[in-house]
């Protein structure tokens, strides 16, 4: 057992989300929604779990999102956790944020958890950084490491339990790498380091080429540098950096994984019911007033919000998630590992995929596979296209860079207050971003701006037509 205990935490969550378009010109990173929650909720839950007792939050971009989701998890809860906001806008990197954060605590020089604020990670695995702090040097949770995404952040090379180096978008994954997740206690005084952390990272290989950026990962690096030492905890479970379009869609399936893989029994809660003639083959949770009508068929465990209606001959596939006040209804079919957000409508044969956000529209037939972000409105028989005729992934371009996603590569991801006509076709991995308007019948096939609107022109031909046709 730790001879102390962290009562401490800051969460970063100043930054915005350029890498995550077309979702971080609308939402603060941290308030996304995973599993139809804002993702800082989940890290409350860890925090309070693991008896933080007061949580610190640096907040910057859309920091309005982050108080109200904050304020939320607080009002369900109960007064768990301590929770006081620093405004910091100007951050220019991680590190300060988190020397913002430290600093503004009555004791700055206090031990600390750091939390990045666009993490999704288990409960159960913060938990073992928690047990693994001993009160003398840091904590970090690490995770698996794949070649071919080891270049993508930041690596830990490890070795017999202690991180002996950290390396930032490193061209090595061996053995002994992991990806440093950016969860870590650290101890009493490392506000001085942080603080100190110089504005060019140094953690870097021979020929790279670091940018002004003030990060955390170089506050670490320059610990080990003077001595320090830092445990590495594994994570059991997986950890998601959600940094781009594709990272939210595998956090929100996972999120499915967690809350409705889980299920293993009915639970209704009061006022909650299920029709005689809906055909149930896994276990499902439903909220307060939420009800499965005739016709129904859950093919697998299904979690469902408060106040939602699933009726007439809908089709619900395994491990779904349902938020408070939906409709959906009509033949509708949703997918295997799909959320669907609050207050949303699904129905007369619409197919979904993916994660759609809240008050979002798909009615009409048609089919989605993606993310499709709050109050959009897919026009009827909008479908995107899910396999690409050479069998490969889409390249997508991040900030000029092209990428090459693990996964979702083929997904379709439309923004904030996006809307399609009637009959449009989305090609695999395009994108829209917010305030969009694709037209009836467009085939789109590359990426489109915020803002803007693209429209089919066609040139019509027109003749006589009438009775004479047949000698009247």
């Amino acid at each position: 057992m730790p001879s102390k205990k962290i009562t401490d935490a800051v969460i970063l969550a100043a930054g915005r989300g350029e890498r995550l378009w077309p979702y971080g010109d609308t939402n603060a990173k941290a308030a996304l929604s995973v599993g139809a929650r804002p993702l800082i909720q989940y890290q409350l839950d860890a925090l309070a779990g693991a008896g933080v007792k007061s949580v610190t939050v640096v907040v910057g971009y859309l920091d309005g999102m982050v108080r109200n989701a904050c304020a939320t998890w607080l009002q369900s809860r109960g007064p768990k956790l301590d929770i006081a906001f620093v405004a910091f806008p100007q951050s220019k990197g991680t590190a300060q944020s988190a020397c913002m954060g430290l600093s503004s605590r009555s004791n700055p020089k206090a031990p600390a958890y750091l939390i990045p604020g666009d993490l999704y990670f288990a409960a159960s695995d913060f938990q073992k950084v928690a047990d693994a702090w001993t009160g003398k040097g840091a904590a970090a949770l690490v995770a698996p490491a794949e070649p071919a995404t080891s270049q993508e952040g930041f690596v830990a090379q490890v070795k017999r339990g202690k991180v002996e180096s950290v390396l930032a978008h490193s061209r090595c994954c061996d053995s002994e790498t992991r990806v440093y997740t950016g969860v870590v206690a650290v101890p009493e005084g490392f506000v001085d380091i942080v603080g100190a952390t110089p504005e060019i990272p140094t953690c870097v290989e021979i020929g790279a080429m670091p940018p002004v950026a003030y990060e955390v990962l170089e506050s670490v690096h320059q610990y080990l540098r003077s001595g320090g030492m830092v445990s590495a905890v594994e994570a059991k479970d997986s950890v998601i950096d959600i940094d781009k379009p594709w990272d939210l869609l595998e956090a929100n399936m996972l999120a499915t994984q967690h809350q409705a893989g889980s299920l293993k029994k009915n639970s209704l809660a009061k006022g909650a019911s299920i029709d005689p003639t809906a055909r149930i083959e896994g276990p499902v949770k439903l909220g307060e007033g939420s009800k499965i009508g005739p016709g129904v068929i859950v093919y697998g465990n299904l979690v469902v919000g408060k106040n939602s209606e699933i009726t007439d001959g809908a089709y619900i596939e395994n491990n779904v998630i349902v938020g408070d006040n939906c409709k959906i209804w009509r033949g509708a079919l949703i997918g295997k590992a799909t959320v669907i957000g609050h207050r949303c409508v699904v129905g007369h044969g619409a197919e979904i995929e993916g994660v759609m956000m809240d008050e979002s529209y798909s009615y009409h037939y048609g089919e989605y596979w993606g993310i499709l972000g709050k109050c959009a409105d897919l026009g009827a028989a909008t479908v995107c296209g899910t396999l690409r005729f050479d069998d490969g992934p889409t390249a997508h371009r991040v900030k000029g860079r092209k990428e090459i996603p693990r996964y979702n590569s083929n997904a379709t991801y439309l923004g904030d207050f996006v809307r399609t006509g009637v009959g449009a076709i989305l090609m695999p991995g395009v994108k829209v971003g917010s305030y969009s308007l694709i037209g009836a019948g467009v085939l789109l096939s590359g990426d489109v701006p915020n803002n803007t609107s693209v429209y089919l022109e066609q040139d019509l031909k027109r003749g006589s037509w009438g009775p004479e046709r047949y000698g009247w």
